[in-house]
Order: structure tokens, then sequence, then C-alpha cells
């Protein structure tokens, strides 16, 4: 079967395979938004406060994970900009993986929102972001030649907003905020390094 994938030289135009990536990326977030629909009053309730229990929520998911799915594109761009003209086929599938992830994303968001974020939803939902963040830095490794710490704490705090769930429902996400800080120590401790072993 890998005959079929096979290229002269047994590599793939970087570009080409950004760009599409790229277009993967804009279909995921549209899929995502086009699951947002306006409120509409039935079963006695008022469509103020269906707008409030139901599309607040809806739209603050989106953002939560519009803010992650462009924290990706950027690193993957980052990662592109590394690699050589024509990549390797493991550098191919390790962003095909990536690509899948994300190709899920629209259905974890909805399963999410749709079953009240219950332990097993969040756990999905999280763990194809992880999953994605390991792929992504997989990729990484390969454009850098080594792993970021980064990609390991960025999937851990994915998964730990499962934990959360039971206390928080939908607001668990916000625990992926933590990621921020985080990042910021170990690009300090990294910098701090730098320093000291030039």
């Amino acid at each position: 079967m890998s005959r079929l994938f096979d290229t002269r030289d047994g590599k793939f135009d970087t570009r080409r395979v950004e760009t599409f990536s790229d277009a993967v990326l804009a279909v995921a977030i549209t899929l995502m938004v086009l699951r947002i629909a306006p409120p509409v009053a039935r079963d006695g309730q008022s469509v103020g406060d269906l707008f409030w229990n139901e599309t607040v929520p809806d739209v603050t998911y989106f953002l939560i994970t519009f803010v992650v799915i462009v924290l990706f594109w950027i690193h993957h761009h980052d990662n592109f900009t590394l690699l050589p003209r024509r990549m390797s086929a493991q550098a191919l599938w390790l962003n095909m993986g990536f690509l899948a992830c994300i190709c899920l994303l629209p259905f974890g968001l909805e399963f999410f929102s749709q079953e009240n974020a219950t332990v097993l939803t969040v756990a999905v939902y999280a763990g194809l972001m992880a999953v994605a963040t390991i792929f992504l830095g997989a990729l990484g490794r390969i454009a850098r030649g080594s792993w970021e710490a980064g990609a390991f704490i960025g999937a851990a705090v994915f998964l730990l907003a499962i934990p959360f769930a039971p206390l928080l429902g939908g607001w668990c996400l916000m625990v992926w905020w933590i990621d921020v800080p985080i990042d910021r120590l170990v690009r300090r401790h990294r910098a701090r390094q730098a320093a000291r072993n030039p």
C-alpha cells in the first residue's frame, strides 16, 4: 500500500502540505461555528432564557476552541518554516495525524456541549486536543531535532480539564488557560539555561 503514496524521491512538497493543512484548519473552524444556532422559543422558555442557557455557553466553547486552534496553527506554521522544502513521509503522516484530530474537533465540541460536559464528553474533547498536541509536538521534533517540553505540558493541561468536569461542568475548559503562565515559566527557564550555557 505504501507504494501508492511514493513520490520519486520518497518526499513531499512542504508548501503543498502546509496549504492543505491550512484549508483543513479553516474548514474545522467553519464547521464549529455553523453548529451555533440562534435561540428559538420553545417549551415555555423565553428567547432570553435560551440565549443565556444555550447560546452563550455554545459561543464561549467555540471561542475557547477557536483560540486553541489559532495557537495550533501558529505552532504548525513555525514547524513548517523549519522543515526542508521536501518533507519526509514520517513528517507527512504526523501532520496527517494532527489534521485527523482537528477534523474530529467539531464532533468533540458537539458531543461536549450537548451532553452537559460529563467526564466522558470532556475526556473525548480534551483527549482530541491532547493527541493533536502530541502529533504537533512530534512534527516539531522532526523540524527542530528535539522534543519541546511544551508539547507534553500542553497535552497534560488539556487532560487536566477531565477531573474538573463534575465540579465545573462546561466551565472546566477554563483550566486550559493555565498553559499560558506555565509556557512563560518554561520559556524563562530555557532562556536562563541558554544564558548559562552559551
